[in-house]
């Protein structure tokens, strides 16, 4: 007996499921989800709506949808950003296909592309800007991404596989890359900003713009005096002391009869600069009366000697006629090539000029150098600059080294040890040829 519940059948439910009004379980419904589980035509397939039609008829009522009208008046406000996204979106997760499945196999295209669309959930290629599967092929092949190679029986693909140590190595240094191209950009501007000022400056203040729009540095002079120019001094005039003053009262009477001199020649104050010095010369004698201990004049020796080694020392470093002092390489009349990128928007970048002067700033040396070419002026730090190695038989000069302000005659270079052959002149017009360093000399500007 069939069971009855709530006094309805089994099979009058079973009825009412599958009957024409439809239900889940009837054989239309069935075969309906298995069409639209598998995989459709690509053709029919709405990217932006992300919907698949089951045939052209489908296709044609969801183009005039209102849906799709709404999804197409979004796509036209920008119509490349949604390509072009689309196109990356497929190409990363094309390729990430490709790195799990086929890591390092070698396999036509057609191939795994047929594995990656299998994915009824994949960004279409209709959608992207490529029209065709071999146009992405060559794209692929491009960039680099994939070893590209054409047969007779189709297009092979293989992955060109980098390791995270490599990959993290190309993020760097593409982001270092950008910071100094910032920070170039960042100088220039503050260069640029620096040269309007002195401009505006210079034509502000004397209407004189200096060569070529830049302004011309003043060189500081020393104060000098004449010699003509005497010393300026005070004539006093000294009272003859009485010949009845004599002894201990006789003394206080003529001290303050200076005294009073004083005071009426320069008022008040100078009584009392007077008592000061006679105080200070009271304990100076006191000082000098008080017996030194054997330690203390060890220690005065000690100090004596080392103040007489530090003296040599400073005569035995005295610098070269021309350069700037110890740790400085700098000579007047010498051609240096400016290296410094924050020149490098006013155009002095890699350029070469003549050392006008040398000035030390406590340490720091800086050349004030002319441009060849504009004859400009401009003050750079030494370490910002670089020697000039000339053509064979031309003079330069030695920077460093017990022959440092000598000129000499280049006569050959080695660029495999970096070191250039000159030819010195002795006093007894004897000629003596030396391997120098690069950096040990430079053209003369003359």
């Amino acid at each position: 007996r069939l069971p009855v519940r709530r006094g309805v059948s089994f099979w009058a439910c079973q009825g009412t499921m599958g009957g024409s009004s439809g239900g889940f379980l009837t054989p239309k419904a069935i075969a309906k989800r298995i069409k639209s589980k598998g995989l459709q035509k690509l053709r029919w397939y709405c990217q932006m709506c992300e919907k698949q039609c089951r045939d052209e008829n489908g296709f044609k009522c969801h183009l005039k949808s209102e849906t799709h009208l709404r999804q197409m008046a979004i796509f036209g406000q920008n119509a490349e950003k949604f390509v072009e996204g689309y196109s990356k979106e497929f190409e990363k997760t094309f390729l990430q296909h490709f790195r799990t499945a086929h890591r390092t196999t070698r396999i036509a295209a057609n191939v795994i592309y047929n594995e990656f669309i299998a994915d009824r959930n994949h960004v279409h290629m209709n959608s992207t800007k490529w029209t065709t599967l071999t146009e992405f092929v060559v794209h692929l092949g491009r960039t680099g991404k994939c070893k590209v190679e054409e047969t007779p029986k189709g297009w092979f693909l293989r992955l060109v596989a980098k390791d995270e140590d490599e990959q993290l190595r190309d993020k760097l240094k593409g982001k270092r890359k950008r910071a100094e191209e910032a920070e170039e950009v960042r100088h220039a501007r503050f260069l640029r900003q620096q040269v309007e000022r002195a401009r505006a400056a210079a034509t502000t203040g004397d209407g004189n713009t200096g060569v070529n729009g830049f302004s011309v540095v003043e060189e500081a002079s020393e104060l000098k005096r004449d010699g003509t120019e005497a010393p300026l001094g005070f004539e006093l005039s000294k009272k003859k002391p009485p010949a009845t003053l004599s002894g201990s009262a006789g003394r206080g009477d003529l001290g303050r009869d200076r005294a009073g001199s004083a005071a009426n020649a320069f008022g008040v104050e100078a009584f009392s600069v007077a008592a000061e010095g006679s105080a200070k010369g009271g304990e100076g004698r006191g000082a000098a009366r008080k017996k030194k201990s054997a330690l203390e004049e060890i220690m005065q020796e000690q100090e004596a000697l080392k103040k007489r080694k530090e003296k040599v020392q400073q005569e035995q470093q005295q610098p070269p006629p021309g350069g700037g002092g110890k740790g400085c390489w700098l000579f007047e009349g010498i051609v240096v090539k400016v290296v410094s990128k924050e020149l490098k928007g006013a155009g002095f970048y890699k350029e070469k000029a003549a050392v006008r002067r040398v000035i030390d700033q406590g340490g720091r040396f800086l050349g004030e150098l002319e441009h060849l070419k504009s004859g400009a002026i401009l003050r750079v730090d030494q370490a910002q600059l670089e020697t000039v190695i000339p053509k064979p038989g031309g003079k330069v000069l030695v920077l460093l080294g017990e022959h440092a302000g000598a000129q000499a005659t280049l006569v050959g270079v080695d660029t495999k040890k970096f070191k250039a052959q000159v030819e010195l002149a002795g006093n007894n017009g004897d000629e003596a040829r030396l391997w120098m360093e690069y950096d040990d000399i430079s053209k003369c500007a003359v």
